[in-house]
């Protein structure tokens, strides 16, 4: 009886990832330090992208300004920086560097080159990334950064229902009613008024908030 021959085993090839300075492109140039700056604003990029190239521009100007703060212009693709990397402040003004006029330009050139390979970098992985649902851009701590350097205000909050009463029926039930309250104030027991700019806020607030109770359910 013929015995049963295994089919030879595949040798399995030990591979190496090439080391930075040795690779022939810049397909992973981002592996390593610099990838830990990026790799948080890829939702926050999707999200901008998905808003508007407006929205996108700005958003990339901030992740561009993160990264330059923590990675110098100086250092090369190949080489990494010095770890832990500083905590990073939105806030603070970059230190001015005193460079002759070819410096200035060759700093120039590096920081658009990095720009334009920071926004492909994001733009790729923002594209591939299938999100269910949009992100809360209410609890997006970037977004929040953004509109505060944009000098945005959060959107306004919804009226309650007497101020939408207040917003809708003030000249034509709520006006006078301020007016006739507030003399009415004014008058002490003598029965002299008294000299007044006119009702305040709070005031025609409470007014308005009383007839509002008022009404009934159909109005």
């Amino acid at each position: 009886m013929a015995k049963n021959k295994r089919a030879p085993r595949k040798r399995q090839r030990s591979w190496k990832r090439v080391a930075k300075k040795d690779r022939r492109n810049l397909r992973l140039w981002a592996e390593g330090a610099r990838e830990t700056i990026l790799k948080p604003h890829i939702p926050g990029y999707t999200d901008a992208l998905e808003r508007g190239w407006r929205q996108e521009r700005d958003y990339l100007h901030l992740v561009c300004k993160e990264f330059h703060a923590l990675i110098s212009w100086r250092l090369a693709d190949e080489e990494e920086p010095d770890l832990p990397l500083p905590a990073y402040d939105a806030f603070a003004t970059p230190p001015e560097e005193d460079l002759d006029e070819e410096e200035t330009t060759m700093k120039r050139l590096r920081i658009e080159t990095l720009n334009a390979r920071i926004g492909r970098w994001l733009k790729y992985r923002a594209r591939a990334l299938r999100r269910p649902e949009k992100m809360d851009r209410t609890r997006d701590p970037w977004a929040i950064l953004l509109a505060k350097l944009a000098g945005v205000t959060a959107p306004p909050k919804a009226r309650q229902a007497f101020q939408q009463y207040m917003h809708e029926s003030y000249e034509a039930d709520i006006a006078p009613a301020v007016r006739a309250r507030w003399d009415a104030s004014l008058v002490d027991d003598s029965g002299n008024a008294r000299q007044s700019k006119g009702p305040d806020a709070p005031f025609r607030a409470k007014v308005a908030r009383e007839l509002f109770s008022e009404l009934s359910d159909e109005e």
